[in-house]
């Protein structure tokens, strides 16, 4: 026989070979549609194709994802050392009849292996195994992106004649679609699991639901176990869960965004409370979109997702609370200023009167009376300033441990004997900065307030401790920053407070106790020092089992300046003087009594409505002014800011503020140290008297 190059015997005949193909569609075309696995597809055309050709073999070889990179796909009758010797084979312009089809995108005929330098590489490995043509076919999909190969060998040379190359497009365009549709579907698995993983990831509940409030839910995603406490099985099996657990004062939203969404077919968005399987009530934010309806569905779908927002809705109300304190605070300093500056002028005028009253003068009475009077109203102010954070601290370096222990001294008279007291001091005690006096009106209050909490009897423990946090703590009212804090703890086992009395425990005036039994400051001076100071405080409690507070003061360092216990001189002062006082005051009340007062007590008074008139009458007095006795708070110009003013040209000058409150805007912001020379309204014409003399004695 000769070894010539010759055509392939055609068998069946054409007539028959069309209708053999066409029976090949329609199996591969069905092996497709009824989601057979792509290898099987390979196999199953590869052999039905060699049918048609006596020593026809068949072969597919897909291109991997990296585009050089060919695999086997299907090879039925191939010798199978032959398939593992070319798998995988990298495409290149020498790379065999297949490797070398993908790169040029274009058939390559080898009708001779043995001769053809196409095969130079592969050559010896398909001669070893009695193969000598091969026609290579690339496969492209639609777009053009190719795919793999068709090729067809022979075990002697040959020639592609018409009906091979109708073979060739049959099975070329039946593999690009299995492979096509095999890649669609793992594409779609990969989105389906993605979507999946990023659903069953998220903190909320994805649903799908039929429109309606008593629509089925055919979906539900695993969250609304962990969530609310019930399986997606649990959920799905009645129709009605959904609207059972929301809570009843939030069911009407809930309907209406529902009525919405079947209205106008747009979006569903609501906010609700809904009960969890443990009785737990949960905020969420509900939004959903209408799905497209799916081929005989008749019910309409909404796609939704429930995000879990009662943490928002926590910090939203902490966010309302200490809005309404801070208002509240404002207006409690507001009127305590006012009242401060009328009770300046009726003390000061009552100290007039009784200077003039004989010894033996029945009045003596009643000037005494108006004293007290006007020190009981003081004492109120004062609670309203400490409220409100407007009352000037006497900031120290101090050992709150060594605060307790001497205020425990006093409980004893305060803490009834069937209440077991225990004070429990850090054993390494650290340093804060506090003023001592509100430090010791903080713990009395909570003292108190445990006190009262406990009518038969109980515990009471006032402990201190150092902690550092590291990361952001939840506090009553705001997040208490990371850091190092020493902690004052008040715990009691007496009645304790359900929520809604913990969410107004702070506000001023309010109280649980009986008409004429308590003020409702007690706690609101507390808030107020305790923000004022720049500490946090959080409360837990319980009915039947007790509250707790918990207040956080920043550590300070042991080596940080400590404030100077300043000579008590006030007493013993004398209260006359010749030097020049600049007096700064907007109340004419106020600024006519201390201006005839100095002026009897032999000082030279230069006086001004403000500060901007303070600032000319300086400037065009040549001769020294030796002491600044101002008011804080002032139209156009503050105190502090006049005082900072008039330093820069007369450094050596006295400063002595007299204080309403000293209010934010105008004292900075900052509480004033112990070194300050502060006098808060209202206070006696003699002790004005002794602490300017102290002051210029300096």
């Amino acid at each position: 026989m000769s070894e010539g190059v010759k055509k392939a015997p055609i068998t069946p005949p054409a007539a028959s070979q069309a209708l053999s193909l066409s029976l090949l569609d329609d199996r591969v075309l069905a092996m497709i549609m009824g989601q057979t696995p792509l290898p099987k597809i390979l196999d199953a055309l590869c052999a039905d194709l060699e049918q048609l050709n006596s020593g026809m073999l068949c072969s597919v070889l897909l291109l991997d994802s990296d585009g050089v990179t060919l695999r086997g796909g299907a090879a039925p009758s191939l010798p199978q050392e032959y398939c593992q010797a070319v798998d995988p084979l990298q495409i290149g312009p020498n790379a065999g009849s297949c490797g070398t089809a993908v790169y040029r995108k274009q058939p390559v005929i080898v009708s001779d292996i043995a001769t053809d330098p196409l095969w130079a590489d592969y050559r010896q490995v398909a001669l070893a195994h009695g193969l000598r043509a091969c026609w290579s076919t690339p496969i492209a999909s639609q777009d053009g992106t190719m795919l793999g190969t068709f090729a067809i060998y022979y075990r002697e040379p040959r020639t592609p004649d018409a009906q091979h190359l109708q073979i060739i497009t049959h099975a070329t365009h039946l593999v690009a679609l299995a492979i096509e549709r095999d890649r669609d579907k793992t594409q779609l698995r990969a989105a389906e699991d993605r979507y999946r993983t990023l659903v069953e990831c998220l903190p909320a509940i994805t649903y799908i639901a039929e429109l309606g409030a008593a629509g089925q839910w055919r979906y539900v995603s695993p969250q609304i176990k962990s969530i609310l406490g019930f399986s997606p099985e649990e959920w799905r099996s009645n129709r009605m869960n959904w609207l059972n657990h929301i809570h009843p004062e939030d069911r009407e939203i809930a309907l209406a965004a529902e009525k919405r969404i079947q209205e106008t077919h747009n979006v569903f968005q609501a906010e609700y409370r809904m009960f969890a399987r443990d009785g737990r009530v949960i905020w969420f934010r509900d939004e959903a979109v209408m799905l497209p309806a799916a081929a005989g569905d008749l019910e309409l779908l909404m796609h939704g997702v429930l995000y879990d927002i009662t943490e928002h809705k926590r910090l939203e109300e902490q966010l309302r609370h200490s809005q309404k304190l801070e208002a509240m605070g404002h207006l409690a300093g507001g009127v305590a200023h006012d009242f401060n500056n009328l009770l300046m002028v009726i003390q000061a005028h009552n100290e007039r009167l009784r200077g003039r009253l004989a010894a033996d003068d029945p009045a003596h009475k009643d000037a005494a009376e108006i004293e007290r009077a006007v020190t009981r109203a003081a004492a109120l102010t004062q609670q309203l300033l400490a409220f409100s954070r407007r009352q000037v601290l006497q900031l120290k370096s101090l050992d709150l441990s060594a605060v307790v222990t001497e205020v425990a001294k006093m409980l004893d008279r305060l803490i009834p004997a069937n209440i077991e007291l225990n004070i429990l001091p850090a054993t390494s005690p650290h340093r804060i900065k506090a003023d001592p006096g509100q430090m010791e009106q903080v713990i009395l209050n909570l003292a108190v307030n445990a006190r009262d909490a406990m009518p038969q009897g109980g515990r009471l423990t006032i402990q201190t401790s150092n902690v550092e946090l590291h990361e952001p703590h939840a506090g009553s009212h705001a997040p208490i920053p990371p850091g190092k804090y020493v902690v004052l703890t008040v715990n009691d086992n007496g009645i304790g407070m359900h929520s809604d009395t913990q969410a107004h425990i702070f506000e001023p005036f309010f109280t649980t106790k009986k008409p004429g039994k308590g003020t409702g400051l007690g706690l609101a001076i507390v808030y107020g020092v305790v923000k004022q100071t720049g500490g946090w405080i959080t409360t837990s409690s319980k009915l039947e089992q007790g509250t707790t507070f918990d207040i956080y003061f920043p550590q300070v360092q042991e080596d940080e300046a400590k404030s100077k216990e300043p000579a008590s001189k006030l007493e013993t002062a004398p209260a006359r003087g010749t030097e020049t006082v600049l007096l700064v005051e907007d109340q004419d009340g106020i600024r006519d009594l201390v201006c005839e007062f100095l002026q009897q007590g032999g000082y030279k008074v230069l006086w001004a409505e403000d500060g901007n008139q303070a600032l000319q009458i300086a400037q065009e007095y040549e001769l020294p002014i030796h002491l600044l006795l101002t008011d804080v708070v002032m139209p156009n110009l503050g105190g502090q800011e006049l005082a900072h003013r008039l330093a820069q040209s007369r450094p050596q000058m006295k400063v002595l503020f007299m204080s309403g409150y000293p209010d934010h805007s105008t004292w900075d912001g900052a509480p004033v140290d112990d070194t300050a020379a502060v006098l808060q309204k209202p206070f006696s014409l003699d002790a004005l008297a002794r602490k300017i003399r102290l002051l210029l004695d300096e």
